[in-house]
């Protein structure tokens, strides 16, 4: 059986990803907890570029420090359910990775930081709600949830001209863009932290983009996923 060495933290984030694509594709993962919320890893040492998450392949040595890097080498390198058949599709499913990437960067991670008060000047190369200046917390909270909107509305129309009949982003098959975008919806529905959005607009901050919402209820089904996710996203702060 293939085997990794995970790095990442006790949250969800860009790191729960590659656990389901390991479980979908028979790869073992061992997790190690990084500083600074966990003792098995330094990122800021032994990670290139300081970041989590970070891989190391047992079979070939390789270390990989970007979550994009990892997803498409495990989907390439250990073929399964999620690997593209063609060059079509592979092109298409990055499209749609690159959609949560962007969601998850310019949404999810300045939220983290509202969430977790990481609010001085130059957190993570001096972001949107660095210091929470015009208009504090609130406002930073409001401008968020204007911004997942906005997102989400040009996703969902998107798929609404696109994928009406179809269970997943790019068709009848799951791809890893599905599993991505799976993990950041539920991360927003169901994890403590994200309770700051799910008030700013009464409830659930996808109830009106239901494409996206039958998309993740799809991939919930999948065993793989089921296992994989187990309680995560109740017990996950962010």
């Amino acid at each position: 059986m293939p085997e990794i060495d995970l790095a990442y933290l006790p949250i969800v984030g860009r790191g729960e990803q590659i656990n389901i694509i390991c479980g979908m594709h028979g790869i073992k993962v061992n997790v190690m907890m990084s500083k600074p919320m966990g003792e098995d890893f330094d990122k800021d040492t032994e990670a290139p570029f300081g970041t989590v998450p970070w891989m190391k392949d047992h079979s070939n040595g390789l270390e990989l420090n970007d979550s994009m890097a990892i997803v498409q080498y495990l989907v390439t390198k250990y073929e399964g359910r999620l690997t593209p058949r063609n060059t079509e599709e592979a092109a298409l499913v990055a499209m749609y990775w690159a959609w949560c990437q962007d969601y998850y960067s310019f949404v999810l991670s300045p939220f983290h930081d509202i969430i977790t008060g990481h609010n001085e000047p130059f957190w993570r190369n001096l972001r949107l709600t660095d210091t929470l200046a015009d208009g504090g917390k609130e406002m930073g909270i409001k401008n968020l949830t204007t911004l997942h909107n906005n997102r989400a509305k040009l996703l969902e129309k998107h798929l609404e001209h696109s994928n009406t009949s179809k269970p997943f982003l790019n068709g009848s098959d799951c791809s890893y863009a599905d599993i991505f975008l799976f993990t950041c919806v539920r991360t927003v529905q169901n994890t403590g932290g994200f309770g700051i959005l799910r008030d700013e607009v009464g409830g659930d901050p996808f109830e009106k983009y239901p494409n996206i919402q039958s998309i993740c209820d799809e991939v919930g089904k999948i065993d793989e996923v089921i296992k994989a996710v187990g309680s995560k996203f109740s017990e996950c702060p962010i």
